[in-house]
């Protein structure tokens, strides 16, 4: 009898799965051949970019796949830890172990060099974030200490937030706040330059993955084991979490679907979920299109409420349809 009701627990399981809708409208384009080890959409969603697996830097036209700007080989401090594009497009700062390279994209010539250290004198550089006015400058250090570093007036403040590698940092629209996230599992939100926190979360696993929506309101974050809430920015109350079946789920990027209700996530292997996240309902999970086993998505953006559009490992732009979802 239990033989039985497993078999017809499974059929009702392979019933659901079928009746998801495809929202995929196929990759558009492939910007390159070799492996992305980062990626980023600008703001605008025009252009990509990238470090991969030949350790070159690239700025692509998302539009028709053609190179912007290449940072000539012999200037890239090996390795790279992070490339970061300013919102307004006319920045690049590229991220080694413990120097920051700032380029002008426009003039194509490297503007400065900056050494940033923790408080571990062996401490590297884990993570960037820039403010929209290109003014405020995170660097974060994998000993979980942060330099706040304003590039106006050449000022940095260094304080030690966190006990492990800090992963993901955000600052809210106006550049006067931002989170870090770390793989202690410590949340908090920081006014700029205050080592006082404003807030904190306290997860029982390392931090995955954490964004802010693109109105500043909301912020996701998951941790390595079980928990994926979604928060108030500002007063860090937990509005929802997300519901699934599975024992657990390991988010690596997340998106806010402005305008629509929905959160984007993907996982560590090549799969894309949406959700609505006010309660916490998952819409479905689909596999992307890949040419490699084990790409993953490394970036989103959405253009629009109606759609999303990825990049993932091999170099693949990838439409979706959420609209279909967000009238279920």
């Amino acid at each position: 009898m239990s033989r039985l009701i497993s078999l017809a627990w499974f059929a009702l399981f392979l019933v659901g799965c079928g009746s998801q809708p495809e929202i995929s409208k196929g990759v558009t384009s492939q910007l390159t051949q070799n492996g992305i080890i980062l990626g980023h959409f600008s703001k605008d969603g025009k252009w990509s970019v990238t470090l991969d697996s030949n350790a070159e830097i690239h700025i692509y036209d998302n539009a028709n796949q053609s190179v912007i700007f290449s940072v000539p080989k012999d200037k890239i401090k090996t390795p790279v830890k992070e490339v970061l594009l300013s919102d307004d497009k006319e920045m690049l700062i590229v991220a080694g172990e413990n120097l920051i390279s700032i380029w002008s994209v426009p003039k194509q010539k490297l503007i400065t060099n900056v050494p940033f250290a923790g408080v571990s004198p062996l401490a590297s550089i884990s993570a960037l974030a820039l403010s929209h006015n290109n003014q405020r400058l995170l660097v974060a250090m994998d000993d979980g200490s942060l330099n706040m570093a304003d590039l106006f007036t050449k000022l940095n403040n260094r304080f030690m937030p966190h006990t492990r590698p800090i992963e993901h940092l955000a600052f809210d629209n106006s550049g006067d706040y931002f989170v870090t996230g770390a793989q202690d599992g410590l949340v908090a939100l920081w006014q700029f330059a205050s080592p006082e926190p404003l807030y904190e979360h306290q997860f029982s696993h390392r931090v995955t993955s954490l964004t802010v929506s693109h109105d500043g309101k909301h912020l996701f974050v998951s941790d390595g084991l079980n928990a994926q809430h979604v928060l108030d920015f500002e007063s860090g109350k937990q509005l929802s979490e997300l519901k699934y079946m599975a024992r657990f789920k390991m988010f690596r990027k997340a998106k806010f679907i402005s305008d629509s209700g929905l959160l984007a996530t993907s996982s560590s292997k090549s799969h894309l979920s949406i959700w609505r996240y006010e309660s916490g309902e998952e819409l479905g999970t689909w596999s992307i299109h890949t040419e490699n086993e084990g790409a993953t998505v490394v970036d989103m953006y959405v253009p629009n409420p109606d759609t999303l559009v990825t990049l993932n490992s091999d170099g693949m732009l990838e439409t979706w349809a959420v609209n279909v979802l967000a009238k279920k």
